[in-house]
């Protein structure tokens, strides 16, 4: 499935600088889903975008916070769509990690996931120019995704 201007549906679009490569979570989950392991994939999904999205803003989460802390207390708003995106991400892992094990929207998980890591810091954490990660957008980088909400994933 294509987006308008014809990129497939998941993958970020290449900049004009440097090389993208994909979230391996992306995959991962995809994998997951297609095996009908759906509550896994939520398992594996969250820990791991919370993580990112750690790195990518450079916040650190003391041992003791749990994630509702974290989500309360770490996100700001200068972090665009994510402040929007991770909780709803969270909202579809605390049933499955804690208890009740509901049917989860898959379409729903993935368009958030990928919605997350569209978020310019997001995806820079996948961006290689020099072989180094890199982290935060460049200013001389016009190519990069800015902060906006994916396709399918509508802010609450």
């Amino acid at each position: 499935m294509a987006r308008p201007g014809g990129t497939p549906t998941g993958s970020v679009p290449a900049p004009s600088t440097g090389a993208t490569a994909t979230p391996p979570i992306l995959g991962e989950v995809d994998q997951l889903i297609a095996q009908g392991k759906t509550v896994e994939a939520v398992l594996r999904a969250y820990p791991t975008a919370e993580e990112d999205v750690r790195r990518a803003f450079g916040l650190r989460l003391p041992e003791q916070w749990t994630h509702r802390e974290f989500l309360r207390e770490q996100l700001r708003a200068d972090m665009g769509y994510v402040t929007q995106l991770l909780p709803r991400l969270y909202a579809l892992y605390e049933p499955a990690r804690y208890g009740s094990h509901p049917d989860v929207p898959v379409a729903l998980l993935r368009d958030l996931l990928r919605a997350i890591y569209a978020e310019a810091p997001m995806y820079n954490l996948y961006r290689y120019s020099s072989g180094a990660p890199r982290v935060g957008r460049s200013s001389e980088d016009p190519g990069s995704p800015r902060s906006r909400p994916t396709a399918g994933v509508v802010p609450p």
